[in-house]
């Protein structure tokens, strides 16, 4: 007899979604549509929106509540999305557009929404959310991003596994990127953790780094010349991230203008109290209007990349585990 699966437990209840960026890299579309809620074709032809892709790779990960994290006066608009259709509306959708309606209904009675007052960067937006917090660990997952696994667990559910594993330790969810690109993102080096595969004790994180600092300071052995582990999107952090944002805040501790996460997590890495993760799967930019526009077309014909090029992304993320 088959070995029944342990169905995966999540080991936290709580996850956040910073919805109240400004949204100017795609003005004027922005200016009438909430970013987030721009159109993605799904692989099996659907018509989806961003946010809906994010509530399910979060609530498919196990967890129980979510917060949305909004611009005052913007909960309107992202509640059309979570009140139920008109009768007549919904007597017209086929089978699989009203299980859809009806997720979505669902997923309205678990979201809240947590004002950011004034737009001062990634770093505030999470520190806004501390009370809704509280003392508890919590997955952080950014809106622009679509996250597609190429294992059997989500991307989510591969980082909070790696949480749970390694008693609660902040951990960030990153993936290789080629060094032309590494100046747009986050980036970290460090140990690989023994008997962990795709686990690394992070000795430093530098946000959006120069090539020519990334060569000196952030090569990983086990990746391709000129390939570096950048942020994936998706953050595992227990409850001292807000001591750390706190200080920030009272101390005026900017960077370029605003008060970024990055500088709390390169503390906690100093502090060897970061972890990082290499997902196994696959990343799809939103947030500029060409890199928009090349997720849409990738996404949409994921399965036809899968099969011709014999999943070749999670080839490069087996690599990584060489060391």
């Amino acid at each position: 007899m088959a070995k029944e699966e342990t169905p995966f437990i999540s080991p936290v209840r709580k996850a956040l979604i910073p919805l109240a960026g400004l949204g100017t890299r795609l003005f004027p579309a922005s200016k009438a549509v909430k970013k987030e809620l721009f159109p993605l074709i799904t692989p099996d032809g659907r018509c989806q929106c961003l946010l809906q892709r994010l509530l399910e790779e979060a609530f498919s990960a196990g967890v129980e509540e979510l917060g949305l994290i909004v611009r005052p006066g913007d909960e309107a608009l992202f509640d059309s999305l979570f009140k139920p259709l008109e009768k007549a509306v919904y007597a017209r959708l086929d089978e699989q557009a009203r299980a859809e309606e009806e997720l979505l209904v669902s997923y309205g009675r678990r979201v809240s929404y947590i004002r950011q007052e004034s737009q001062e960067g990634l770093g505030h937006a999470v520190y806004c959310a501390r009370q809704w917090i509280g003392e508890e660990p919590f997955l952080l997952m950014l809106s622009d991003h679509i996250y597609v696994s190429s294992g059997k667990l989500s991307c989510a559910q591969q980082l909070l596994q790696a949480f749970a594993a390694n008693g609660g330790q902040s951990v960030l969810s990153l993936y290789p990127v080629a060094g032309e690109m590494v100046r747009h993102y986050g980036s970290a080096t460090g140990k690989w953790l023994q008997g962990q595969n795709n686990c690394l004790q992070i000795e430093k994180f530098v946000e959006k780094p120069s090539l020519e600092l990334a060569r000196t300071q952030l090569r990983m052995s086990a990746l391709p010349p000129d390939n570096f582990l950048c942020i994936y999107g998706q953050y595992a952090l227990n409850a001292e991230i807000f001591a750390l944002l706190e200080k920030q805040i009272c101390d005026n501790e900017r960077e370029r203008g605003e008060f970024q996460l990055s500088g709390a997590l390169a503390k906690l890495a100093r502090q060897d109290r970061l972890l990082g993760y290499v997902v196994e799967g696959e990343h799809y930019d939103t947030g500029q209007p060409r890199a928009y526009l090349q997720s849409l077309l990738g996404f949409a014909h994921l399965e036809t990349v899968r099969h011709t090029k014999g999943g070749g992304h999670e080839e490069t993320r087996r690599d990584t585990k060489t060391h």
